[in-house]
């Protein structure tokens, strides 16, 4: 099994991906962070959700630009 920060941070949302999915996302969200974005656990579960087609990209978009605006409104 794949571990890193992302994968202990957020090990509910992980562990519904098989191994290559978690390595792409841990990717993605390495790069991500190095950029500055701090991703909270909904950001992780739609991206999880946006992987395994549970949701399409319409509505990826449309939840983070929900947190976007909720994390900005609270900060």
């Amino acid at each position: 099994m794949y571990e890193s920060m992302w994968t202990q941070r957020f090990p509910e949302e992980f562990g519904r991906l098989d191994d290559e999915g978690r390595f792409g996302l841990t990717q993605s969200l390495a790069t991500a962070h190095l950029e500055g974005w701090e991703p909270s656990r909904q950001d992780v579960a739609d991206l999880v959700d946006l992987r395994l087609g549970v949701i399409d990209d319409e509505e990826y978009q449309r939840r983070s630009a929900l947190s976007a605006s909720a994390s900005r409104a609270a900060g």
